[in-house]
């Protein structure tokens, strides 16, 4: 992305670039393509974020508009969500000799197949090109230093939340605040990687190391949602409670592990922002 002469230009050109982003994957997100789906679903979710960071206070969108958007969101990721739990159930470390895995992945191929139908792909074509015209930043300016407090009370959040998850045993009640660790991590992340086009040498390091710690969630969080949704699927015919005690038994393992990962990550604060109006 080119160089940005104001914190305004750069987080308006980062829009553009995720927007138009948006709009050339949605055909191929439509029509079921699993990265296109991923990437849509991702692209619109930066611009959220920086909405959500920034523009309650610099640049408001209106209710409905940013309520349509997130409709989009979660549409895609009722296609999404489901596939990424049949990628972890089809592969190590989760045992593949179980019989109840056919009825599991029948469950999450009718899930995946629910929500694409449920797309509706002139619908989704129409509330992406109405949400991407909508979050775009036309003729708005805002003085400089007014994003340094938004991002560094960001950066706040998230390591008030690093320092609070300690206290939290391996547990339903950690899993939950390490996904609310998740969430404040990814908007740190975009509103950091929105100012780089401004502002590279103060947001670059802060961009990556909510990167960092963003995936490692991630990968807690996909563990996590495999189990709860392996206890539910004791309601499936064709599924049995030993193999569902022997899938949680793996995944726990592969929970812990992740876990530990993130504990690596996490054990130093990300380096607080420092902007050039700051």
């Amino acid at each position: 992305m080119d160089p940005a002469t104001s914190a305004a230009a750069a987080i308006g050109g980062y829009l553009d670039h995720y927007l138009d982003k948006l709009l050339e994957l949605i055909p191929a997100a439509a029509a079921g393509d699993v990265e296109a789906v991923h990437d849509a679903r991702a692209a619109l979710r930066r611009v959220l974020s920086v909405h959500g960071g920034y523009g309650k206070s610099l640049f408001k969108a209106k209710k409905a508009q940013l309520k349509a958007a997130r409709a989009v969101v979660r549409h895609l990721g009722a296609v999404r969500d489901p596939q990424v739990a049949l990628e972890r159930l089809s592969q190590p470390p989760l045992p593949q000799d179980v019989a109840s895995l056919p009825a599991l992945r029948r469950d999450l191929e009718e899930r995946a197949d629910t929500g694409l139908a449920q797309l509706h792909p002139k619908q989704l074509r129409r509330s992406a090109e109405s949400a991407a015209g909508a979050l775009r930043l036309r003729n708005t300016e805002f003085a400089d230093d007014s994003v340094a407090g938004l991002l560094r009370q960001q950066w706040e959040l998230c390591e008030r939340l690093r320092t609070e998850a300690q206290a939290f045993s391996p547990g339903a009640a950690r899993w939950t605040h390490l996904h609310a660790e998740r969430k404040a991590l990814k908007r740190l992340r975009y509103m950091a990687e929105s100012l780089q086009a401004w502002a590279a040498d103060g947001t670059g390091r802060v961009a990556v190391g909510a990167e960092k710690r963003q995936e490692a969630l991630g990968a807690v969080n996909d563990c996590w949602q495999l189990e709860l949704w392996l206890v539910d699927s004791l309601r499936l015919k064709g599924v049995s409670e030993d193999d569902v005690v022997r899938l949680l038994g793996a995944e726990d393992g592969a929970l812990t592990a992740c876990d530990g990962d993130y504990r690596a990550v996490a054990a130093e604060p990300i380096q607080r922002p420092e902007l050039p109006s700051a």
